[in-house]
C-alpha cells in the first residue's frame, strides 16, 4: 500500500462532503413532507443550500486541479455555476 498523498486527502474531503450533502437532502425532504419531525433545522432549505454550495465548490477545485484538457474547464465551470446559484438562493433567503 502506498503513501496517503494530498490528492487522496482532498478526494476524501470531497467525497465526505458529498455524502454529508446526500444525508442533508434526505433529512430535509423527510422533514419537509412531515415524515419525521425530530430536527427542526431541516424545516427550511438553508442547510441544504449551504451543503450544495460547499460541496460543488470543493468538487470544482478538485476537477480543476486533477483533470486535464477540456474536462478540466467544463466540469469545473458546471460545479461553479451550481455553487454560485446555490449561494444566490442563500443570500436571498429562499426558504
Amino acid at each position: 500500500m502506498g503513501k496517503f498523498r494530498a490528492k487522496d486527502f482532498f478526494t476524501l474531503i470531497c467525497t465526505l462532503a458529498a455524502i454529508a450533502t446526500s444525508v442533508i437532502i434526505v433529512l430535509t425532504f423527510l422533514t419537509t413532507y412531515h415524515f419525521i419531525n425530530i430536527m427542526p433545522i431541516f424545516n427550511s432549505y438553508l442547510l441544504l443550500q449551504i451543503g450544495i454550495c460547499l460541496t460543488m465548490a470543493l468538487w470544482a477545485i478538485r476537477f480543476f486541479i486533477y483533470r486535464s484538457g477540456r474536462e478540466k474547464y467544463i466540469y469545473s465551470s458546471i460545479c461553479i455555476i451550481i455553487s454560485v446559484v446555490s449561494l444566490f438562493f442563500i443570500i436571498n433567503l429562499v426558504k
